[in-house]
């Protein structure tokens, strides 16, 4: 599968085959959130990474009948 990746801030993103990185993920699960991640590394550098959060409740600083 073909993923975006950056060698170095300055560099452009390129499409690179993620069988040529390593790939790192992990959870955060807690009663508020559900988070996953994952990294992809070229020789120890980040290329790529993302995370999705999904929230299982309203923030507090919303209030009860608040909204965004």
């Amino acid at each position: 599968m073909l993923i975006p990746a950056q060698m170095g801030p300055t560099e452009p993103v390129i499409m690179m085959d993620d069988s040529l990185l390593a790939k790192t993920e992990g959870v955060v699960d807690n009663e508020d959130e559900r988070t996953t991640w994952v990294e992809y590394r070229l020789d120890g550098e980040i290329v790529h990474r993302s995370a999705h959060v999904t929230l299982k409740k309203m923030p507090a600083m919303c209030g009860e009948g608040g909204g965004f």
